[in-house]
Order: structure tokens, then sequence, then C-alpha cells
């Protein structure tokens, strides 16, 4: 859960998204190649046997 000027969310995801008005709060690829890439990286952690990546993200 994440807690950010009293609003709190959990269940973030990495989606493509390559529609308006955004994500409510996921992080989106608009990019299809760079959707493609990021799916053979995630497939390929899989594949090595990793569960969980940690990530930080930073809103600005």
């Amino acid at each position: 859960m994440v807690s950010i000027e009293g609003n709190t969310r959990g269940d973030f995801g990495i989606h493509f998204d390559a529609n308006i008005p955004g994500t409510a709060g996921c992080l989106g690829i608009v990019d299809n190649a760079n959707w493609q890439q990021f799916q053979r990286l995630m497939a390929t952690y899989q594949r090595a046997g990793l569960r969980t990546i940690p990530l930080i993200v930073a809103y600005f």
C-alpha cells in the first residue's frame, strides 16, 4: 500500500496503455516497441526464477 497526500493505493500494475485519459496510477508503457521489450525482459526474469522485483516510483 502507498499513501500520498492522504490517498492510499495498492495493487499497482505495469501495462500497455495507448488510450486516454491514462492509467489511474499504474505505470503505463505507451509505445508498442517498448512494451514488447518490457514483456521479453519480464519473461527472461521469470525463466530465471525471479518472482518479485523491488520497484521505487518517484512522483514529481
